[in-house]
């Protein structure tokens, strides 16, 4: 620990009462990508709340790894999600983590991506197979199709049964609107308001409930193994205290992560590459010169790079995890800042990815940049689209896969251009989605 500590400043402009809220709130993104100008650790209030926010990569790898003991999962975003996703794998405390992930693990396994692909191909094949050449589509809505396809049918391969995964996948948005709110204004008064955001929450909550158990219930009863993700899930939970409520928090930390985030990274990608028809061309070629028209495999991945980079390169700029926070243990004692014990401590994945220090005209799209001759190991460190560390995310492989498949299937038969006016201001919750996307497919024509 550092000896000579200095004290954290507190950035200027709060509010009697609401603190930085009224700053905060219209503009998330602008408020905590200027905070680094403050310092490298620094306080803002939230309500009567103080928190710290964290500006600097070395500081927040040091937070996950060298000092993660001095942090854990907790402050409003974690508290708010636990009301939807329990004790699960993204919000448990570290005692409870390291006894999940290892339970958990097998099913991430990459020897079961394999078997993951097969599905993957059928799901996009099914959605893009439904669109006619002129047609208008809701780029937002079509994505969240093939994702909750995709993670419904790994999750429950029970044909019986997957109705009640892709109800519970289309009651996501609202239930993660709802929670954002929850977060964002202080006190326990927001929630008791009938306003038509509290309602919906509070309708899906119920609904998400009573499907699942009625879902972990059937499963449990029958004792078959599906060869499925929920199969492991039971089985990984069947020693805890309780069951159904373990099986059910793990099951919905698995359906937001792997439906939500993986559609907003494809939104974010589709719209930049009709924005930037040279990335387009150079990917599109790769794709055909590796797959000559058939459908992307397991096995082709490694052929892909240039696909693989341009995931990254979205995720650098439009991570859906915009804002991560923690709790102190202790005292955290850095020659940066002093953070007491019990603290709420933020760092934002978005504001570092955009920090000119470390990724030159790092608001401009330009997947090279994650090329093995230009990256740079502070480039690779100062990348937090997937967490880092012992809680850096389970299903990580598994969504780079599933994105780089439907990429990879899509490109090689639709062209896509936005079709009406087009926004780029993102729509902030507690992961940060793309704004409503229209887009006119056509289909695509090789040289």
């Amino acid at each position: 620990m550092e000896t000579s500590v200095s004290p954290s400043p507190t950035v200027p402009g709060a509010w009697p009462l609401l603190g930085h809220v009224p700053r905060l709130a219209p503009d998330p993104l602008a408020f905590f990508h200027h905070l680094r100008d403050h310092g490298p650790v620094v306080r803002i209030r939230l309500g009567n709340r103080t928190a710290y926010v964290v500006t600097r990569p070395d500081l927040v790898r040091r937070l996950h790894l060298a000092d993660q003991k001095l942090f854990d999962k907790g402050g409003p975003l974690i508290e708010k999600s636990r009301l939807f996703l329990g004790n699960g794998l993204a919000t448990c405390p570290a005692a409870d983590h390291a006894r999940q992930r290892p339970l958990m693990q097998p099913a991430f396994h990459p020897a079961q991506l394999s078997r993951y692909t097969g599905i993957m191909q059928e799901c996009v094949a099914e959605v893009t197979g439904s669109w006619q050449p002129g047609q208008v589509i809701s780029l937002n809505e079509e994505m969240h199709r093939i994702t909750a396809k995709v993670t419904s049918r790994t999750l429950i391969s029970a044909v019986e049964a997957r109705p009640a995964a892709a109800q519970i996948a289309r009651a996501l948005p609202e239930i993660l609107r709802g929670l954002y709110w929850r977060m964002v204004i202080p006190g326990s008064l927001f929630p008791r308001i009938p306003l038509p955001v509290n309602r919906r929450f509070d309708h899906q909550m119920r609904l998400t409930r009573r499907v699942l158990d009625q879902v972990v219930t059937h499963y449990r009863a029958t004792t078959t193994d599906h060869g499925d993700l929920l199969s492991m899930v039971i089985t990984a939970c069947e020693e805890e205290d309780d069951p159904q409520q373990a099986i059910y928090d793990q099951v919905v930390t698995i359906l937001m992560g792997g439906v939500e985030t993986t559609a907003a990274t494809l939104v974010w990608l589709l719209r930049l590459l009709d924005s930037h028809p040279h990335i387009r061309r150079k990917l599109l070629a790769e794709i055909t010169g590796t797959l000559g028209g058939r459908p992307p495999g397991h096995s082709d991945l490694p052929d892909l790079p240039y696909t693989q980079q341009v995931i990254t390169e979205t995720v650098r700029l439009y991570p859906a995890g915009w804002i991560v926070s923690r709790s102190t243990t202790a005292d955290v004692r850095w020659i940066e800042g002093h953070i007491p014990a019990g603290s709420d401590v933020f760092y934002s994945p978005y504001a570092l990815h955009r920090d000119p220090e470390l990724f030159p005209d790092p608001e401009a799209f330009v997947p090279d940049r994650w090329s093995p001759e230009q990256v740079t190991p502070v480039q690779r460190q100062a990348f937090f689209g997937f967490g880092v560390g012992r809680r850096k995310c389970i299903g990580d492989v598994f969504g780079v896969t599933e994105a780089t498949i439907a990429v990879a299937a899509i490109l090689s038969r639709w062209h896509l251009e936005h079709a009406g006016p087009v926004t780029d201001r993102p729509l902030i919750g507690t992961l940060l989605m793309a704004p409503p996307t229209r887009m006119r497919g056509q289909r695509a024509v090789h040289a």
